[in-house]
């Protein structure tokens, strides 16, 4: 099969997401092309981490569903609290936070059963009233602090990142999209960024002929809502699962 007639799927996300697919969909005969949607900019440190190390009591548990957020939030915060502290311990949304969360230090490191924050809020409502510190970025939003304070949980909410539109999207990226056999997009607002970039008509062609790959059961009810037809939720960020379960869609749209 050459290399044009390859299957081809688009993953539009920010830098660096779901690291490790590359290879494994190769070696199945997938060419896959990443599209930059969003530019990542730290919140300044100073901005938000002297309210925290000041608050008392201090969290005793950390949530994170970014590997950007490790770095903008966790690594910095770390720094400024010491290593003297007490532990708190680390919820991370997927492999490659948790990934990066070691690679920052950090031990005590645990995920939800599912992917996303919907996962992250139903692992910890069924936990004793926690102090939590939830370090996120300008468009996650608020639902994930707010379906843990319904769960007794006390919130530090801290925007610790904003994302930024990326470059304007090229006319070679609109033709990739255009021979998609499966869109892959990570975030809720992955899907307002790419209706914005390719324009109305452009993108409800996209919604009604392709296949999309989300991250989450929001991602997946924000497809729905942006007219995609077929919108399935991967089981895991880990590379093999959640390589088996594109291709296993890429054979649905093939047969």
């Amino acid at each position: 099969m050459t290399p044009s007639r390859r299957p081809t799927v688009v993953l539009w996300s920010s830098p660096d997401t779901l690291t490790g697919i590359d290879a494994r969909l190769q070696r199945s005969g997938i060419r896959l092309v990443r599209l930059v949607s969003v530019e990542t900019q730290p919140v300044d440190p100073q901005r938000w981490i002297p309210s925290i190390v000041r608050a008392s009591p201090p969290p005793d548990t950390v949530v994170v569903t970014s590997r950007v957020a490790v770095d903008a939030g966790v690594r910095p915060w770390r720094r400024a609290t010491g290593r003297g502290n007490s532990s708190p311990e680390f919820w991370a949304v997927g492999p490659g936070t948790a990934a990066a969360l070691r690679q920052a230090g950090v031990r005590r490191v645990r995920r939800p059963s599912g992917v996303g924050a919907t996962a992250v809020a139903h692992a910890l409502g069924r936990s004793a009233p926690r102090n939590v510190l939830y370090l996120r970025s300008d468009r996650a939003g608020p639902q994930l602090a707010r379906a843990l304070r319904a769960a007794r949980h006390r919130v530090r909410d801290v925007v610790v990142y904003r994302l930024r539109p990326a470059r304007r999207i090229t006319a070679r990226a609109r033709q990739e999209l255009r021979d998609a056999s499966a869109l892959i997009v990570t975030s809720p607002s992955g899907f307002s960024e790419l209706r914005r970039q390719l324009g109305l008509v452009a993108f409800t062609r996209l919604a009604r002929s392709t296949t999309v790959v989300v991250l989450g059961e929001r991602s997946r009810r924000s497809a729905r809502r942006y007219g995609f037809r077929h919108a399935s939720v991967a089981p895991s960020t880990s590379p093999y699962r959640f390589s088996r379960h594109l291709l296993r869609e890429l054979d649905d749209v093939r047969t």
